[in-house]
């Protein structure tokens, strides 16, 4: 069995932190990032903190994006999950261009392989 999934963290910090604190402009942005990876949504939800902040979360027949924000910070979150054919790349490509970090890191991991314990 090969089982080659990716796992993108991708933690950002912003100038405008307007761009973090709304739930439903995050959503457009990561579903939009989504669509140009390669992704099927299945579900989205997102959900408006008090003050403001979201968690978000997109259900991918693929596996899943999520996102936290911190905005008083500027700081925000991001997990792509794939084990489908998902360009990753593409997906970081378009909340690259969204939120406009001043600063970023993006960590990929591989998770599964065949060299994994038999059952």
């Amino acid at each position: 069995m090969n089982v080659i999934n990716r796992h993108v963290l991708y933690d950002l910090w912003v100038e405008d932190t307007t761009l973090l604190a709304q739930a439903e402009p995050l959503k457009e942005l990561l579903c939009r990032a989504a669509e140009a990876g390669g992704a099927t949504i299945l579900h989205a939800h997102f959900h408006q903190f008090t003050p403001p902040g979201v968690t978000g979360f997109l259900l991918l027949a693929e596996s899943h994006i999520s996102i936290h924000t911190w905005v008083e910070e500027g700081f925000a979150a991001i997990d792509i999950f794939t084990c489908g054919p998902m360009d990753t790349d593409k997906v970081l490509e378009v909340i690259r261009d969204g939120l406009k970090p001043r600063f970023a890191s993006v960590r990929r991991i591989v998770r599964g392989s065949d060299s994994g314990p038999g059952l």
